[in-house]
């Protein structure tokens, strides 16, 4: 893990009202960095489940006729939300919320944090 990818990169998201937890992710998969309210143990499974929706949105990427890039997947559950936007080639930011939370809010807060770190920072050299 570069030093970039260190957890306090998503201090700034984890502080907003409603967010439940933060991580960086890479398209496969994998966990980069999480902030300490999840745990490795359950930030994995959480990993795998962002890049089978990042698969998702990409299987119909063409069939819907979309010829630009993914950015962002947005999921909604009676008691929370979870957010999943592209942060760079080969890796995303994943926040879940609660509920009661301004949507747009979180999603302009994501965006504006890749836009601070940068995507070149964030990125994840793709997988041979």
């Amino acid at each position: 893990m570069t030093p970039a990818k260190d957890p306090w990169m998503l201090e700034q998201l984890s502080q907003l009202p409603g967010v439940r937890y933060c991580l960086v992710i890479t398209s496969d998969g994998l966990v980069e960095t999480h902030t300490d309210e999840i745990d490795r143990d359950r930030a994995d499974p959480v990993a795998a489940a962002c890049s089978a929706l990042l698969a998702g949105a990409s299987a119909v990427e063409e069939v819907a006729g979309f010829e630009g890039s993914f950015q962002q997947n947005f999921s909604q559950w009676s008691d929370g939300f979870l957010f999943v936007r592209r942060a760079g080639d080969h890796t995303c930011l994943a926040v879940a919320t609660d509920a009661d939370i301004n949507a747009g809010l979180i999603a302009h807060a994501m965006a504006e944090r890749i836009k601070q770190i940068g995507e070149s920072t964030l990125s994840t050299p793709a997988r041979a």
